[in-house]
């Protein structure tokens, strides 16, 4: 068809097009904000053409779809790059948290503390027999517990509140994956009745983005329109329009047991090391991984200090000897051997002896050597001790609440120790200065707390002989900072301090890896919105041109008006 009615054919097209340009634009313009949104655009084609005595003739334009700026292998290495710098990120977070815990930089300092303990052994050299001296040790000694103890419980407050954001964080995973199978379920719905459903892609992206933050994924898209999406390991999240969840628990050894929930009831148990990136991982890996090789260090270097004070400690005596004394750790079972009895320090007994000295009214009157080895149960040292004639004459042994017990027989007679070589009375916590074989449980023996003229700052001599002024204890123990303890053969400010080295290398690398990866993303996040972005110079400039041709457009109707007109006036 040719003529005025094709010129208003033409010019109806072209108005209709124009519109729909404008639409789109204004559709653009106003999700320049939006999260997620894609720019789009309309596809213009040209009409069929038909054929005329002049040849082939045009009817105009037509609107072939309105398509969205997307690239989606941009956009999957933006999720994936996403997903590794959350994790690093969360990783960072939770070791510069850590991190301020054992800050060295203040004045009241692990390391500072260490050092005044041992000057306060030395000071007590100086005045083996001041109270002040004695007190002051004791004070010194709370305050480094309470360091050590600080540090472990702050440690375990990390973890628990990094625990707190996995519930949460599951939470937020299901949701995504539950969104994503129903936008799956919209948008072959929308387009199986031969129409776009761009907003709601876009919708269904910003979920797999989010859910990338939170977990590594990978997806893959179908033949229908849908998108389905698994973790690392290839176990679904979503299936077309299915979703699985997840959920967790805490293992009997405290760690968090991820589960995967499938159909049927199916729970397959998921473990981090076929985690890769997101949120998830990091808590996870944050919780039962750093943190507790951390924990685990601390306790390792608390455990040498209390057994290196507390050995030498066992050696000594006080100003005045014990009426009795019981000893601060306990056996699983008094008849099993000691080093398997459930002591914390059982297993450093070895074969050897000890010598026990008895005083009548301050003076030497009977010693014994009692010789054992690690088989010993607690009940045959009880026997041992009892059955010495030089010995039961004046003191009994025996066990209470699982601890060696031994008092004195009369209340003229004392006793005291020397010469452990077998490490039993540090393994029992008999005669010791600490108590506890964890930081969390590191604290000065309640004893020395309240009676410092137990601390043992002299030795007894062969002839059973203790001065007051005897100060050769409080100078071997005073000699203890400079002594190597641990495989590694470090003092022990040497090896707090690798401690915090470690942790601090630990943290900035965290920090470099989360710094490199933003980068990344931010790039990536550049290449993605060059795609997909919208531009408002842009979308102004297109509104104009669009404007422009529709005002054209309207032109035609004027111009086939004014033809009719001309054609009616012939008439006339």
């Amino acid at each position: 068809m040719s003529g005025i009615n094709s010129i208003l054919d033409i010019a109806a097209r072209a108005l209709s097009a124009q519109q729909v340009g404008v639409e789109v634009t204004s559709h653009n313009v106003a999700n320049v904000n939006t999260p997620g949104y894609s720019r789009q655009r309309v596809e213009f084609a040209t009409g069929i053409t038909v054929p005329t005595p002049y040849g082939p003739m045009g009817t105009g334009v037509k609107v072939q779809g309105i398509e969205r700026a997307f690239d989606p292998f941009i956009t999957a290495r933006l999720d994936e790059k996403t997903s590794t710098l959350m994790d690093y990120q969360t990783r960072s977070a939770a070791l510069e948290q850590v991190a301020a815990f054992f800050n060295e930089t203040q004045e009241a300092n692990l390391n500072n503390l260490l050092s005044e303990f041992w000057a306060a052994w030395q000071d007590l050299s100086d005045n083996p027999s001041g109270y002040g001296e004695r007190q002051a040790l004791v004070f010194k000694a709370i305050s480094l517990c309470e360091a050590f103890s600080f540090k472990a419980d702050q440690l375990v407050q990390e973890r628990l509140s990094l625990l707190q954001q996995v519930g949460p964080a599951l939470e937020e995973i299901n949701e995504h994956a539950a969104n994503i199978a129903r936008l799956n379920r919209e948008i072959v719905e929308t387009e199986a009745n031969g129409r776009t459903a761009n907003d709601l892609r876009d919708q269904r992206q910003l979920e797999i983005s989010k859910l990338a933050q939170l977990i590594g994924i990978r997806t893959f898209a179908t033949g229908e329109g849908t998108i389905n999406v698994t973790l690392i390991n290839g176990l679904p999240l979503v299936e077309g329009v299915s979703s699985w969840e997840m959920s967790y628990e805490l293992a009997p050894d405290g760690s968090v047991d991820l589960h995967w929930n499938g159909p049927g009831g199916t729970v397959k148990h998921i473990t981090t090391d076929i985690l890769a990136g997101g949120k998830l991982t990091a808590l996870i890996e944050m919780r039962d991984v750093v943190i507790p090789s951390f924990q685990q260090e601390l306790d390792q270097l608390a455990q040498e200090f209390i057994f290196l004070v507390n050995s030498q400690h066992t050696q000594g005596v006080g100003l005045t000897s014990f009426s009795q004394i019981t000893g601060t750790y306990a056996v699983d079972d008094p008849a099993a051997s000691l080093d398997s009895a459930g002591l914390p320090f059982g297993d450093r007994i070895v074969s050897g002896s000890f010598q026990i000295f008895v005083d009548d009214q301050g003076s030497p009157i009977s010693t014994s050597t009692i010789a054992l080895d690690p088989s010993f149960s607690l009940n045959d040292l009880v026997a041992a001790i009892n059955s010495d004639p030089a010995l039961n004459p004046y003191i009994t042994a025996s066990i209470e609440n699982n601890c060696l017990k031994i008092e004195a027989n009369s209340p003229s007679y004392t006793f005291g120790f020397a010469q452990d070589t077998s490490q039993v009375l540090a393994a029992l916590g008999v005669n010791t200065f600490f108590t506890g074989d964890k930081a969390y449980t590191f604290e000065v023996n309640p004893l020395l707390v309240n009676q410092p003229q137990f601390i043992a700052a002299g030795l007894i001599d062969a002839s059973g002989a203790h001065a007051v002024g005897d100060n050769r204890n409080a100078l071997a123990l005073a000699a203890l900072e400079g002594t190597a303890v641990g495989s590694e053969g470090l003092t022990v400010a040497a090896w707090y301090q690798k401690l915090v080295s470690d942790l601090g290398l630990e943290a900035q690398q965290a920090a470099s890896q989360k710094s490199f990866y933003q980068g990344l993303v931010e790039q990536l996040t550049q290449m993605r919105d060059a795609v997909s972005g919208v531009s408002l110079d842009e979308e102004l400039t297109n509104l104009v041109k669009f404007q422009r041709a529709y005002q054209a457009a309207a032109r035609l109707v004027t111009a086939a008006d004014e033809l009719y007109q001309t054609l009616l006036t012939i008439k006339k």
